[in-house]
């Protein structure tokens, strides 16, 4: 009977300690590297999202968010919401790396959906994102490219690579890695799940 016992503890011990050292999630960017757009952007309103797919620009309602997607948002904070802008080519640094997942009980507008799921009903897939805050003293309204992968299943770090990413935007915008050159590694990730 102690022997058992001492099997279970150990057995227990093994896999708190193996779910324990799950290696943590990288970004495919790191801070410090440069979103290059190339295409000129015309008559955005405020608060404005590019969606981009397959390394063309995607009209809104047409996505396959079955497929990698990013998201370039526009914002300026001290303008109203009539207030149109534009988007020329030039170079962004990449100030904030997030990655994160939500479950389609929750929309996209972050609002809670109308009923409290119980623990039989299971979500219909997953979307894994990586947020990318962007500034350039030249465009402040550019504020972040988003890419998305929506998945099946949860907790499988299905996050888009830095190769889906590019593909997804094509020529339209460049990722420039960090240089492993000269400058730091740099952190600034924030792994959270919604």
């Amino acid at each position: 009977m102690i022997m058992r016992q001492h099997l279970f503890t150990i057995f227990m011990l093994l896999l708190v300690t193996a779910c324990a050292t799950r290696p943590p999630i990288v970004p495919p960017v790191k801070v410090g590297s440069r979103v290059q757009v190339n295409a000129q952007f015309d008559g955005l309103p405020n608060a404005t999202r590019i969606d981009f797919q397959g390394g063309q620009r995607v009209q809104q309602g047409n996505l396959d968010k079955w497929s990698t997607y990013c998201r370039l948002y526009v914002y300026n904070r001290n303008q109203e919401a009539d207030y149109v802008t534009a988007l020329s080519p030039g170079s962004f640094e990449v100030t904030g790396v997030e990655v994160k997942y939500r479950s389609s009980d929750y929309p996209e507008d972050g609002y809670y959906a109308e009923f409290t799921p119980t623990i039989r009903e299971i979500p219909a897939f997953y979307v894994y994102q990586v947020r990318m805050r962007l500034t350039s003293p030249d465009q402040p309204e550019v504020q972040s490219l988003n890419c998305f992968k929506k998945w099946a299943t949860p907790h499988a770090n299905q996050y888009p690579t830095l190769d889906e990413i590019r593909l997804a935007v094509g020529d339209l915008i460049e990722i420039i890695p960090l240089s492993t050159a000269g400058i730091g590694s740099g952190v600034g990730l924030s792994s959270t799940s919604i």
